[in-house]
């Protein structure tokens, strides 16, 4: 569905849902988001407009093996998240498991209140966790085009490999939204990546990773929101968390004012 491209210049609300993820268990995470929601929204004064983010593969975890059960359950799932958005009047970003073309794809969606706004898939995928062996890694990364401005995504494993967002910064993208399922034993360097991604393209960045423990491996939490300058705005610890914070694009622009690392792109297939 097309959406209103119409940009903001005031301040939006970011946050993050970093709760545990259920394998397998769609109901339970769903119910998680549903209660999540009402906290973030029942703690702050103006959550729109605005955009939430869940955590990778959010609905269904790695769960491999239920792959045919759990995507033919993603449209009515992704109606769900458009109906709580349109309730909340606000943006949810999450990762969920895409099939298509006879492939499976680990893809980010960002759902508004009159439908899918975009997608992105997941470019580079983690071999310790076996994700090649059930998932392809999309191609052509591009910025998703929304309401508070074009939003650049990459998923988990994406944050190490910086070019698959200096080429959706080039293309105009202020923000980025990255969904994780992080491990605990690597969290400082998903921390340092974090920030490192801020700096170099003086955005924005919302990354939310997971709590809790799936088959012997504990996963980081520390959902960060971080400013253009690297300024660490909000970050959760290793449990459950559901918070968020006031954006102000101004402080995109004072950043890239002062001296700017962002090059634009004009020629492209997105």
């Amino acid at each position: 569905m097309k959406s209103d491209t119409t940009l903001v210049s005031s301040p939006f609300f970011a946050g993050f849902l970093q709760f545990d993820v259920h394998s397998g268990d769609i109901a339970k995470n769903l119910i998680a988001v549903h209660q999540g929601l009402l906290e973030i929204s029942s703690t702050n004064k103006q959550i729109s407009p605005g955009i939430i983010v869940l955590p990778e593969l959010w609905a269904t975890g790695f769960a491999y093996e239920k792959l045919p059960e759990l995507v033919k359950k993603m449209p009515e799932l992704l109606e769900t998240l458009q109906k709580l958005s349109s309730e909340h009047q606000l943006y949810l970003a999450g990762s969920l498991p895409e099939f298509s073309d006879n492939r499976y794809y680990n893809t980010l969606y960002i759902v508004g209140p009159a439908g899918i706004t975009g997608t992105y898939r997941k470019q580079q995928l983690f071999s310790p966790m076996a994700e090649d062996s059930f998932f392809t890694p999309g191609n052509n990364p591009c910025p998703i085009q929304t309401p508070l401005g074009p939003v650049a995504g990459m998923v988990c494993f994406d944050l190490r490999f910086p070019e698959l967002l200096r080429s959706q910064t080039a293309l105009g993208a202020n923000l980025l939204v990255v969904p994780a399922q992080w491990p605990a034993a690597r969290v400082s360097h998903w921390r340092i990546l974090i920030q490192a991604r801020a700096i170099e393209n003086q955005m924005f960045v919302v990354a939310v990773n997971r709590c809790g423990t799936t088959d012997g491996t504990s996963f980081g939490g520390h959902s960060m929101i971080v400013g253009p300058d690297g300024t660490i705005l909000l970050e959760a610890g290793e449990n459950e968390e559901h918070r968020g914070v006031m954006l102000d694009p101004a402080m995109v622009n004072g950043a890239r004012s002062m001296f700017s690392t962002v090059s634009k792109m004009q020629d492209t297939d997105c």
